[in-house]
């Protein structure tokens, strides 16, 4: 999909990956909204936490899980008419947790993920494709503090957008994440999502 005038919706833009992937649309030629061709899901938070409290579990799974699913649920009509695309950003840690640091958001990235997974296989004979973009750091309000290696959000917004152009359904946009690719792809978790999507509900 090429981005030049189509229409965008990005959540969560007002700083960080949002901000970097609104510029980076609009320097494609992204149109202001009148229907929607791509929906990008990238508002979420990340609190410390050691999971003793359910408030925060809850908290993150109000926003990184059921936010998501809820902005999916009001835009996805409009993104069927045009065919579009639905972009999730999620992180490697819907993959890996990071217990000692952030389980909670761990935890609900990996919710995040399976939602997008099953998002995908439900609306893909709709010519709706859907991807989920797994950063590693990125250097946005989130993860000031942390002493990491941290790529840029623009440079991450770039190579979303490439994805995209790309068809790639996992996105891996940024140093940390890039070498998980091949991996990812050819793994037996790709392969078992690939046979699972085929299921289909036995009729009575």
């Amino acid at each position: 999909m090429s981005i030049k005038d189509k229409t965008v919706l990005v959540t969560g833009a007002n700083r960080g990956i949002g901000l970097a992937l609104t510029a980076e649309a609009l320097a494609r030629g992204a149109r202001r909204v009148e229907s929607l061709d791509m929906l990008i899901n990238n508002a979420g938070i990340a609190l410390p936490d050691d999971l003793a409290d359910p408030a925060v579990l809850e908290r993150h799974l109000a926003v990184n899980l059921f936010g998501t699913y809820a902005v999916t649920q009001a835009f996805l009509p409009a993104v069927t008419r045009s065919r579009g695309a639905i972009v999730n950003i999620l992180s490697v840690n819907s993959l890996a947790p990071l217990p000692f640091i952030i389980p909670a958001y761990s935890v609900s990235k990996a919710a995040a993920f399976s939602l997008t997974q099953s998002l995908r296989a439900l609306v893909a004979g709709q010519g709706v494709r859907v991807h989920a973009v797994l950063p590693g750091p990125v250097d946005t309000d989130m993860t000031r503090g942390s002493d990491i290696p941290k790529a840029s959000p623009e440079s991450v917004a770039l190579a979303i957008f490439d994805a995209v152009d790309n068809g790639e359904e996992e996105i891996f946009p940024d140093p940390a994440s890039a070498p998980m690719a091949a991996h990812w792809r050819d793994s037996a978790a790709k392969l078992l999502e690939r046979r699972l999507a085929q299921v289909a509900p036995v009729s009575s």
